[in-house]
C-alpha cells in the first residue's frame, strides 16, 4: 500500500506527496511558487533572486548555444519538484549525508534519497508536459546538468563575488550565454517569464495546461545517438 503524504494545494486541498499525479501538475501554481522560492537560502545582500528567475535563465542560455527548445524546456522544468519538496541547498545536503553516514550505510546518501523522492515528481512533470522522463534522455541530462553548474557558479561570482568562485564546480567549463545581467527581477517578472518559455520552449499554454501541438523532435533518448 502507498504511504499517503499530505501536501497543501494553493486552495487548501491536499495532494499525495507520495504518488503525485499528472493532475497535481498546475503550470500557473508551479510558475507563482517557483516565483517566490529564494536561490542560495537568500544569504546574499540584494533582493531575492528566485528559482524562476534561474530556470529561465539557463533555459534561455542553453537556447542561445545550443537553438534547442527541448533542452531549454528540460532545464526550465528542473527544479520545477522544488514547489512540492522545497530547495535543500547543495551545503544542506552535504551536512546530512555527513551525519546520516554515521549511522546508514553510506549508499543511503541524502542526494539518493531526494533522488528517489523527486523522480516520481518529475515524472508527474514530464508526463504533464509530453516530455520522457528526463533520466531517459542522457544527452539533455548532460546538457541540463553542466548547464546547472555553469549557473551555479555565474550566480555565486554574481552574489557573492568572485572569491567565493572556488567554492563551486564548473571552473573548467565556460559561463553560460545569458540574455542581461544577473539581477534579481522581483517574483511577478519571474513567474510570468517562467510562463512565457513554457510557451516558447514547449509550446504549452498555461490556460490549457498542455502542448498545442506534438511537432516537436526529440533528440537527447538514449537509443537515437543525438546530441543537444
Amino acid at each position: 500500500m502507498t504511504a499517503f503524504v499530505p501536501a497543501f494545494r494553493p486552495d487548501g486541498t491536499v495532494l499525495n506527496l507520495a504518488e503525485p499525479q499528472t493532475s497535481d501538475i498546475v503550470w500557473p501554481e508551479i510558475a507563482n511558487s517557483l516565483s517566490k522560492i529564494a536561490r542560495f537560502n537568500g544569504r546574499y545582500s540584494c533582493p531575492a533572486y528566485v528559482v524562476a528567475q534561474h530556470c529561465v535563465m539557463g533555459a534561455d542560455a542553453i537556447f542561445n548555444e545550443t537553438g534547442d527548445a527541448i533542452a531549454a524546456g528540460y532545464f526550465l522544468l528542473h527544479d520545477a519538484r522544488e514547489v512540492f519538496i522545497g530547495d535543500m541547498i547543495r551545503p544542506m545536503q552535504r551536512l546530512l549525508s555527513l551525519h546520516l553516514d554515521t549511522y546508514l550505510e553510506p549508499e543511503l546518501s541524502v542526494r539518493l534519497c531526494i533522488d528517489r523522492i523527486g523522480w516520481k515528481i518529475d515524472a508527474a512533470i514530464f508526463k504533464a508536459a509530453r516530455l520522457p522522463h528526463l533520466t531517459t534522455m542522457p544527452d539533455y541530462q548532460h546538457v541540463v546538468d553542466a548547464m546547472d553548474d555553469r549557473m551555479l557558479r555565474a550566480e555565486t561570482i554574481a552574489f557573492f563575488g568572485q572569491h567565493a568562485a572556488e567554492h563551486v564546480p564548473a571552473a573548467d567549463l565556460p559561463a553560460p550565454k545569458l540574455t542581461g545581467a544577473l539581477k534579481p527581477w522581483g517574483p511577478m517578472k519571474a513567474e510570468e517569464a517562467w510562463l512565457a518559455r513554457l510557451s516558447r520552449y514547449l509550446g504549452i499554454d498555461a490556460r490549457a495546461g498542455v502542448p498545442a501541438s506534438d511537432r516537436r523532435e526529440l533528440k537527447g533518448g538514449a537509443n537515437n545517438g543525438g546530441s543537444a
